[in-house]
């Protein structure tokens, strides 16, 4: 590709607008661009995810269909492109976010360091990583001022140690063990969502006032409540540092999930990511797993990496090797989670009142808790809401169950509607919904919980009258 300048003015190939500064991409001459249509072009690459394939020489030109050299692009875009290369972190091993340059801004969104821009996408193995270390971030906020939560570490062992790698971890609020007032237990998707997250793509894309539990936690506090936040997704631990074929652990793992999960729901809802159309949250639980048991072990290695291989690490297409793994005794399946922390943990609370919000999958292991535990529970049970949640009342459910419903549950639905319009579908007698059904206030399946926290609240507390734009930003 070449820069052709020259008193005579040429025409560019895509706008047809005359110019004396043209770039070219192929041999052939006539293929000839201006900056604004470069420009416009590279725009539409990282809106769609594709830049990284620039930086891999696979990004075709849409005259000619030969590789986009990236060197040869005008200068204030290669400045752009620049900035996005920055977003890969020095090492193979990133612990923070602020390693690919990232931070969160004081309104909670994700921007770049040094140039504000907002997260662009480059591969899903990039994404991955930069999803764990904000995994962590959040996690240190929740332990952190003002919020303060403790970390439980499950199954509950004898004896006390420091080395958790067979556990699961859960947070509760600081009041959970005194707090008799009432208590908010929050349970997520399905998933990459670790503890505090309903969806890490709104974490990433928009701002954790919408895909993070801190608004939701702000609340509880206001109306006096305690909180606990399950980890129903991490149902196993590496055994095994040294990445096994990919054919060896997806074969182990099959028969452990045909052993442990076939208890699931087969049409769960999982929380999918918007990365300007490109990536997704959906994936087996053992990624995080795998993250952690690929970079425990890379600091010395990466001692001989140069900056080249680490590159081509992060540009890569390929998954990152996956470890074999074990699943968590008793904490095996999401289900089973709900149940142990039920059993060992909130029933410890004092708490006369307890309130349930459940997210997308979160609805059936609440489902299976009511229908385990239903004389314990639903005694104490004030309110629960769902949001666009995968539930449903089965006929040989209780009355007491079906009743409770009817008077205490709500359901924020995925919709274009205002939040908090009632929903009227038509179903059939097999689908017929388990409670009212409302708009979440937006019609992506990821956003529900974070668009609709005030309606949860209102439901909760109808005396709750505080409107949306009262709302101060949440304080991280």
């Amino acid at each position: 590709m070449t820069t052709t300048t020259s008193k005579t003015i040429d025409e560019c190939v895509i706008c047809r607008e005359e110019s004396t500064k043209l770039y070219q991409c192929c041999s052939n001459e006539a293929d000839q661009i201006c900056e604004l249509c470069w420009s416009k072009l590279i725009s539409s690459a990282m809106t769609s995810g594709k830049i990284g394939l620039l930086f891999n020489e696979k990004l075709s030109c849409v005259c000619c269909s030969e590789p986009i050299k990236r060197e040869c692009l005008p200068k204030e875009i290669q400045t752009r492109i620049n900035s996005i290369l920055s977003t890969v972190p020095n090492t193979k091993n990133p612990k923070t976010i602020e390693e690919f340059n990232y931070t969160y801004n004081k309104s909670n969104e994700l921007r770049h360091c040094l140039t504000n821009e907002k997260f662009i996408f480059l591969t899903q193995r990039h994404y991955n990583l930069l999803g764990s270390c904000i995994d962590t971030y959040i996690q240190s906020l929740i332990k952190s001022d003002p919020w303060n939560y403790e970390e439980i570490w499950l199954p509950i062992k004898d004896e006390s140690t420091n080395d958790h790698h067979d556990q699961v971890n859960i947070f509760i609020s600081n009041d959970f063990k005194t707090n008799e007032n009432g208590c908010l237990i929050l349970i997520q998707g399905s998933g990459v969502v670790r503890p505090g997250q309903w969806a890490r793509s709104c974490c990433i894309n928009e701002s954790l006032d919408i895909g993070s539990m801190f608004p939701y936690m702000a609340k509880a506090k206001e109306h006096n409540l305690s909180v606990i936040i399950l980890n129903p997704n991490q149902t196993s631990y590496v055994v095994v540092d040294k990445p096994i074929d990919t054919e060896d652990a997806a074969s182990i793992n099959k028969e452990e999930n045909a052993a442990g999960e076939g208890t699931n729901s087969t049409n769960e809802k999982q929380d999918t990511t918007v990365v300007n159309t490109t990536s997704t949250d959906t994936k087996d639980n053992s990624t995080d797993e795998q993250i952690l048991s690929t970079s425990e072990n890379k600091d010395k290695k990466e001692e001989n990496c140069d900056s080249d291989d680490i590159l081509s690490f992060y540009l890569s297409s390929d998954p990152l090797p996956r470890p074999l793994t074990k699943k968590i005794s008793n904490l095996s399946t999401s289900r089973e989670h709900v149940l142990y922390v039920y059993d060992q943990i909130i029933t410890k609370s004092p708490a006369k009142k307890f309130y349930i919000v459940a997210h997308s999958a979160g609805g059936d292991c609440l489902m299976y808790l009511l229908r385990k535990r239903q004389d314990k529970i639903l005694p104490n049970l004030a309110k629960i809401a769902f949001t666009d949640s995968v539930h449903s009342l089965l006929p040989l459910d209780s009355n007491e169950i079906k009743n409770f419903f009817k008077a205490n549950a709500i359901h924020f639905v995925a919709s274009d509607e205002p939040m908090g319009k009632l929903i009227d579908y038509v179903y059939d007698f097999s689908r017929r919904p388990a409670c009212q059904e409302v708009s979440a206030g937006h019609p992506k399946h990821e956003y529900t919980s974070g668009y609709s926290v005030q309606g949860v609240f209102q439901f909760f507390f109808p005396s709750d009258k505080t409107q949306d734009e009262d709302i101060e930003r949440i304080k991280l």
